[in-house]
């Protein structure tokens, strides 16, 4: 089972953007160039997508993990097999309907999946995310060369395989211990009065501006197809047919630095090329003859898929290194992404409108042009990409520490758990702790954070703090360091 668990996640990632390039997109595949409320239909279900992206944040931090796992696996099979069958059947006055399914659906695998991928090991999430991005396109162009009915059938179970092959993974990953969870280090928490305790860190410094940096390659990326989609220009080549070569070769590109080779140096050297590709694929679009827009067509999917995985896998680590909130972390870059794709499909209507004056691939050039140049040299400069590569580097020591504490001897480590369990059971029960208290004490004692806690014990974070304020009361502390301070006393002691 071990062995057969990558293709499963590749696959079941996979499923769902196959489902996103059959039906999401503009111009579908299935459906060809859909109006939706008089809108493009890609650009009506980003609308929405923003909106249902914010209410899985907001949803997520009333409760537990795995409530918002199961809500979340839910909605995207049956959102994603209802938003097809309306979407494909061209019922009449469905269309809202399919569009606010549509993008439920959307915005639910995508969190789904991307807050699962989030606890590999540094590069290993980017690796999967572009391969799970060919697998994607591949599957799609496969599917869409069916007879329509069997495109039709497929477009309603990719839905349900994804949500398939998620609880087959998520099982293995409870049963299998095949990773650790969010970041194990210590932080140190306080309970001065009556307060809830905080985390120290909501955020990490550079994740504002990598979250803007997103959103205007986004919106540079989203632009150059609204403006073919609008304006009525034929590109014999785009979509997921660009999309599955330009994965696969980021795919291995990644795999290479990132997790093979570790060479995380040449890797954050691509941050800096990510501008050259959209100036080189620029300058091939105003060529305007139809082998430089296909090569247009690539080197905008490339670098903008390029940052994309990278900043992906940059809040990922992020995550990890200061146990944040994954679905709040990644639902912001989300967000980003999101919100830039619409401002590019805005301007692709607008590109239409002004047309007679303006040439769209002028228009294009003179919006996505200063735009690059201000998420490269003002938004996401040298001092970004050195803070994002000084944590990747973080993130490795602290892989490699875990590595070497694996290697000791298994029986001693045991032993020596077995006998300071029974201590901290001695300890809580002397100290009149409750029940659910006497499970997060051996954790909080072992320097978990609030965030492993909350996932390991299945409860809310909110509840995890309120289980460790109540600790703290009863033992008269304030700290973590006061804590371990106590139960060491108490240690000698017996």
């Amino acid at each position: 089972m071990r062995g057969n668990l990558l293709p499963i996640r590749l696959l079941g990632f996979g499923f769902y953007w196959a489902w996103l390039f059959l039906v999401c997109v503009s111009p579908s595949l299935l459906m060809g160039h859909q109006l939706v409320l008089e809108l493009p239909l890609e650009a009506a279900e980003l609308a929405l997508r923003i909106a249902f992206v914010a209410v899985i944040m907001f949803a997520s931090a009333k409760m537990s993990t795995k409530t918002t796992s199961r809500m979340l696996l839910v909605i995207s099979m049956a959102a994603g097999a209802g938003a097809s069958v309306l979407a494909t059947s061209n019922i009449p006055g469905f269309e809202l309907p399919s569009l606010v399914l549509m993008a439920c659906a959307d915005a639910s695998m995508f969190m789904l999946w991307l807050c699962f991928f989030g606890n590999k090991k540094v590069g290993e999430i980017a690796v999967y995310i572009a391969l799970s991005y060919a697998a994607g396109s591949i599957l799609c162009l496969g599917i869409a060369a069916l007879e329509f009915q069997m495109a039709q059938l497929f477009a309603i179970l990719l839905p349900v395989l994804s949500g398939i092959s998620f609880y087959l993974s998520y099982q293995h990953y409870m049963v299998g211990d095949e990773e650790a969870g969010p970041d194990d280090d210590a932080t140190t928490a306080s309970a001065e009065g009556v307060e809830p305790i905080e985390e120290t860190t909501s955020t990490f410094p550079y994740m504002g501006k990598l979250t803007v940096a997103l959103g205007i390659y986004a919106m540079v990326f989203s632009l150059a197809t609204s403006v073919f989609f609008c304006n009525g220009i034929e590109v014999d080549v785009m979509g997921p047919a660009v999309e599955a070569p330009c994965a696969l070769v980021i795919g291995f590109f990644l795999a290479a630095m990132f997790v093979y080779g570790r060479n995380v140096d040449a890797t954050y050297k691509a941050y800096r090329v990510i501008p050259l590709v959209f100036g080189l694929g620029l300058a091939s679009l105003l060529v305007s003859q139809p082998p430089f827009m296909i090569a247009s067509s690539f080197l905008i999917m490339a670098g903008y898929l390029l940052f994309e995985i990278m900043a992906l896998n940059d809040f990922c680590n992020a995550v990890k290194i200061r146990g944040l909130d994954t679905i709040r972390v990644l639902g912001i870059a989300r967000l980003g992404m999101s919100c830039g794709m619409f401002a590019g499909w805005m301007l692709g209507i607008v590109s239409a409108a002004v047309a007679d004056m303006l040439p769209p691939i002028i228009f294009t050039a003179l919006i996505d042009i200063p735009a690059i140049v201000v998420a490269s040299t003002l938004v996401f400069t040298e001092k970004e990409v050195f803070a994002v590569r000084a944590a990747t580097d973080e993130r490795l020591i602290m892989e490699e520490y875990e590595k070497n504490a694996k290697r000791r001897d298994a029986e001693i480590l045991r032993e020596a758990y077995g006998i300071e369990d029974a201590l901290i059971e001695e300890f809580g029960r002397s100290r009149n702790m409750s029940k659910r208290e006497m499970e997060v004490l051996p954790m909080l004692l072992r320097g978990k954070t609030t965030a492993y806690i909350s996932e390991q014990l299945f409860i809310a974070t909110g509840t995890t703090k309120t289980h460790i304020y109540n600790i703290y009361q009863k033992l008269g502390v304030h700290t973590k360091m006061d804590l371990i301070d106590m139960f060491d006393e108490f240690r000698k002691s017996r």
